[in-house]
């Protein structure tokens, strides 16, 4: 058997093979034998049937069985030093006994870059400070967080305020109910439904008749719901969700130190590092797209397949976040042509990344995957040895790994990035760069396309670095979605926590 590689163009290789005629022939008559074996034909005794008769019945599938087989035999053999994406192509000629068999395999393969100079490359790094007024807006939500009902030194009943009210309720001049204090929601009460908004306006401490009031058909009260009738009412306390003052006290109580001033400026300095990640994200994306711009090369469509479906998974986790169901989620075709964008954007990345990281001698070592492992589980509220021993059950170490290699790439060619807190001018795309021809057998190939994990997957990731998904608007979702997003991530004793808490967690 004869095979060689040819170079078709940077990304793609041909393997071409020769199956000798003898070995031809040799197949297929074991291929005749067996089926003799096995197949029963009228008139003939088991494994007596003429050859002549079952080439007449069974020809054609039997040659497509035994060219399956001598391609798939000889690809694994030959191909397996080969790296690829996507599916194969295979051309094939006529099989016929006596006859060499000659068949190609087309495979779209990573190319070998030439990058222009990566190092020193002007880098847009916006920079920003946090304002007051946004720390004040931070604060006033963790307060919210802290409302409780408390008594009011008000006398007038307000819309929204739960009172405490002596009740006679009269239908055609009979008593129908009578309560000598009952705790009523002025803003909406499901046993008092229609009376409920009738309070406002009345005075604590004073006794008022409300004629004609109409309680809802649905009011949890069975004899009154759907009547009319005059209700005789006494506002004897009025409470209100109160918010409470920042203090000392208060500071301390939501847990941080140093009192009213030490919470304003640990929020500070957790608003100010969600800022400085952002930036640090956005100058990776910003020096990822000057390197692409600066070195013209093309990237293998199933290469890019898999980034388009890694994102397209994670854009429906968010949008399922947000209250829609996973399998209603549609996408324009506007949608998917920008989406396809941002995964020929991340498969470039990744190659050049990939190039960088071999040029350079960068590495991930063990313990930056057990910092890893650390960081995740101090996130998901779980210990380390759970976490570590996930990643090895699922057979997912590689697949960290390589995410934390194209992490420290990024972080290496920011380090050797000239940065500048003002935009840069696009970069004139570069001539046309032909790779070099690969060799046959280089790289071991890889059985599986990397599946994107998304509790494990780092920062640094060439997707996440692309203009990507917005992340779920935290503020804008209700406590049960937090509480939800929150069991989805891992994290522990977030049931009892109230919202603005919930959105600190999650940030």
């Amino acid at each position: 058997m004869s095979y060689q590689v040819e170079q078709v163009s940077p990304i793609q290789k041909k393997l071409v093979f020769t199956v000798p005629a003898q070995q031809v022939t040799s197949e297929l008559d074991r291929a005749y034998k067996s089926l003799a074996k096995n197949v029963k034909l009228r008139g003939f005794r088991p494994g007596k049937a003429p050859r002549k008769v079952l080439e007449q019945r069974y020809g054609k599938s039997i040659e497509q069985e035994v060219a399956s087989n001598l391609i798939n035999s000889n690809f694994r053999e030959h191909a397996s030093t080969e790296e690829f994406f996507g599916q194969p192509t295979v051309d094939k000629g006529a099989l016929a006994r006596g006859r060499d068999f000659e068949f190609s395999i087309l495979l779209e393969v990573r190319p070998e870059l030439e990058l222009g100079a990566y190092k020193g490359v002007t880098v847009h790094f916006p920079t920003a400070t946090v304002e007051d007024s946004v720390v004040d807006q931070n604060i006033t939500a963790r307060l919210e967080g802290q409302k409780a009902l408390a008594e009011v030194d008000r006398k007038k009943v307000e819309a929204g305020d739960h009172v405490l009210v002596e009740l006679t309720v009269t239908i055609d001049g009979e008593t129908a109910h009578e309560h000598p204090g009952t705790m009523i929601n002025t803003g909406g009460d499901t046993y008092y439904k229609g009376l409920d908004t009738e309070l406002a306006g009345l005075t604590k401490g004073r006794a008022k008749t409300l004629k004609k009031v109409t309680f809802a058909d649905d009011a949890r009260l069975e004899d009154l719901a759907g009547k009319t009738a005059d209700v005789k009412a006494k506002v004897t306390s009025i409470q209100a969700y109160t918010t409470p003052e920042l203090s000392d006290d208060v500071a301390g109580e939501l847990g941080y130190e140093g009192g009213a001033v030490g919470m304003r400026e640990a929020i500070r300095m957790q608003l100010q590092g969600r800022i400085d990640e952002n930036a640090k994200n956005q100058a990776r994306a910003n020096l990822l797209q000057s390197l692409i711009d600066s070195n013209s090369f093309e990237a293998p469509a199933g290469l890019i397949d898999q980034q388009l479906q890694a994102l397209l998974q994670e854009i429906k986790v968010q949008r399922a976040y947000r209250g829609e169901d996973p399998k209603r989620i549609q996408f324009t075709d506007s949608e998917m042509a920008d989406y396809r964008g941002r995964a020929t954007f991340a498969a470039k990345a990744s190659l050049i990344l990939e190039h960088v990281s071999t040029a350079e001698s960068i590495e991930v070592t063990d313990a930056d995957l057990e910092a890893k492992y650390e960081e995740i589980a101090t996130l998901r509220g779980q210990q380390v040895e759970a976490i570590r021993g996930y990643f090895h059950k699922e057979n997912a170490v590689e697949d960290l790994r390589d995410r934390l290699l194209e992490e420290k790439t990024l972080d290496w060619l920011l380090e050797h990035a000239e940065l500048s807190d003002t935009p840069v001018a696009k970069a004139e795309p570069a001539e046309e760069k032909a790779a070099k021809p690969a060799k046959p057998a280089k790289k071991k190939a890889k059985a599986k396309a990397k599946k994107a994990k998304k509790e494990e997957a780092p920062a640094a990731e060439a997707a996440e670095a692309a203009p990507a998904a917005d992340a779920p608007d935290l503020a804008s979702m209700s406590a049960k979605d937090l509480k939800a997003l929150a069991k989805e991530r891992g994290h522990k004793g977030y049931s009892k926590l109230k919202k603005d808490e919930l959105v600190a967690l999650l940030s």
